[in-house]
């Protein structure tokens, strides 16, 4: 399992370099010497609202700030005018998920949710995928506009505690990809796009170093540089080997610190489960005693959690109420439209109208009358009633069509046998040869 990787940094400037290394500008072929030329086509620079992406970047962040911009005092010549962030993970990872055409779209997609909930989709300059360079990586540029419309990038940003939280948030979007949160407090300084160049830069260059030079005439020329330059690559070797037993061991940190923090996480979630389903169940009951005056009330003013918990077990209520009402509301519905309170009594012509008017249509009036009372059931045991254009209204609807169905061929096999209509026909025998 590999390491889910956001890098945010704070853009300094008009943007325009940031702007030309993710557009691959031509003439500016400096800011991206490490891509790969032959692969550039593989890169995709995502529609945003607007079709900012059209635009170059410094326009899209001026014209974004123009547009939002609230602020009382004119913006300062040096404020952070937009933030550039990295999305990517390790290596080996992200070149198995790339290898995985669906599950890479939907790891973009992720990244693209997770930016726009996190920054605002209105204030996304930037969303590009890059395949031309070594590992495979999304770049956004977003302008940091707070709620209100003041330019803040520290407020945006928030502190080590919040910058903390974001990346245990875009860890947990990353677990489905098999991509975990890096090492807490950890001591690496991460600063975007300097930062990706900078790792690819150190990893190429320790791998260079870490082989052990061939002898051959040119070095048996020169014996001293020789020993010099097998000492160095010794050197290198140890410090990768070293690296790689450090790494190692801080893998199997993260991991077991991963699994304890789930564990205690899984531990917290279920207490915390139990005590709102308890003030739920209170809540329904409180329901089911009449006192409906407040109770809607304090659903609305309660925790997320709790309206959550009450609307399950709210649901999980009328169900049961269905289960019990539904079936015997409707053959009531059925019975009073066509006056068949006692089916023994029942004519040979009210039989016939009753073939006749038994259609589709009918059925549908029968049903919408029958889940109407059922929902007038609702609103007197709790104090609410489900609205009709909601699912549940809708499935109680799509039942009480089948329970017409149902009791319309029960109820007419009563007549029929109340009018003496159902005696079997006598067949026939035939002869055998």
């Amino acid at each position: 399992m590999g390491f889910a990787v956001f890098h945010p940094s704070k853009g300094s400037g008009t943007g325009g370099g940031t702007g030309h290394h993710i557009d691959r500008t031509p003439g500016h072929e400096h800011t991206y010497a490490h891509a790969d030329p032959a692969r550039r086509e593989l890169n995709m620079n995502y529609p945003l609202k607007g079709e900012v992406h059209k635009l170059s970047l410094p326009e899209a962040i001026n014209q974004r700030i123009e547009q939002g911009y609230q602020g009382k005092k004119a913006i300062r010549k040096d404020a952070v005018k937009f933030l550039s962030l990295v999305l990517t993970g390790s290596h080996e990872d992200m070149i198995r998920l790339s290898q995985d055409q669906v599950k890479f779209k939907e790891w973009q997609q992720a990244n693209y949710d997770f930016v726009a909930k996190e920054f605002g989709e209105t204030n996304m300059m930037r969303f590009t995928l890059h395949l031309d360079e070594k590992t495979p990586h999304l770049h956004a540029v977003v302008v940091p506009l707070t709620e209100d419309g003041r330019l803040s990038a520290k407020e945006v940003m928030g502190n080590k505690k919040n910058l903390s939280l974001r990346q245990d948030r875009y860890a947990e979007a990353m677990e489905p990809f098999g991509l975990i949160r890096g090492v807490r407090e950890s001591k690496a300084r991460h600063t975007g796009e300097g930062w990706y160049l900078e790792h690819i830069k150190t990893s190429q260059q320790s791998q260079n170093k870490a082989t052990v030079p061939t002898f051959g005439l040119k070095e048996a020329l020169r014996p001293d540089k020789y020993l010099k330059d097998v000492k160095t690559s010794l050197v290198a070797l140890q410090q990768q080997n070293s690296d790689l037993l450090l790494d190692n061991q801080r893998r199997v940190n993260q991991v077991r610190d991963v699994q304890a923090s789930q564990k205690k996480a899984e531990t917290g979630a279920a207490q915390q489960r139990e005590a709102v389903q308890g003030i739920a169940e209170q809540l329904i009951q409180a329901g089911q005693a009449g006192i409906t005056l407040n109770t809607s009330y304090a659903l609305l003013k309660a925790p997320k959690a709790v309206r959550e918990a009450a609307n399950a077990v709210f649901v999980r209520e009328v169900k049961k109420l269905e289960e019990e009402r539904l079936k015997p509301i409707t053959e009531a519905c059925y019975r009073e439209y066509y006056r068949l309170q006692d089916t023994t009594k029942t004519t040979k012509q009210e039989y016939d109208q009753l073939q006749k008017r038994n259609n589709p249509e009918t059925q549908q009036h029968i049903a919408k009358e029958a889940s109407s009372r059922f929902n007038a059931e609702i609103l007197e045991r709790w104090g609410v009633k489900l609205r009709p254009e909601s699912d549940a209204y809708q499935e109680i609807r799509k039942k009480a069509t089948e329970y017409v169905r149902k009791i319309a061929s029960n109820i007419m096999q009563e007549v029929k046998k109340a009018l003496g209509l159902d005696k079997p026909h006598q067949q026939s025998r035939g002869r055998g040869l």
